[in-house]
């Protein structure tokens, strides 16, 4: 695979071999450990309160898989993140992440505030 210069800059992705949706493999790769001891973390994780499920979950459709990181920037949902992970240079997995960590915890009052960031944003 080759990797061109916009994609190389990348360190928070899903692997495309990892066992399940590639989210520990990609995040022992990014933290430098082996994917052993993430899955370990997981299933402590899972078995307090679990946890650990929901986070999988967010992860393995808010990261980009780093055989597609060509399309990491596609406007998924309105393209906001997508916007400011390009206006701010921070990878864009982190930005969704981020994002629907927050709607989680504010009950969905992220989403208004995401509806203007659409409108207040410039697109480039």
């Amino acid at each position: 695979m080759t990797v061109n210069t916009t994609t190389q800059n990348y360190r928070w992705v899903r692997a495309s071999d990892g066992a399940l949706a590639g989210v520990c493999k990609g995040l022992g790769t990014a933290l430098g450990i082996e994917t052993w001891i993430v899955r370990v973390i997981w299933l402590v994780a899972i078995l307090w309160f679990g946890t650990g499920i929901l986070l999988y979950l967010i992860l393995a459709v808010c990261l980009p898989r780093v055989d597609k990181l060509d399309h990491a920037l596609d406007g998924k949902f309105l393209g906001v993140c997508a916007r400011i992970a390009k206006r701010y240079r921070i990878e864009v997995g982190l930005i969704r992440t981020g994002f629907v960590v927050m709607a989680l915890v504010t009950f969905g009052v992220a989403i208004l505030g995401y509806g203007l960031c659409y409108f207040l944003i410039p697109k480039a």
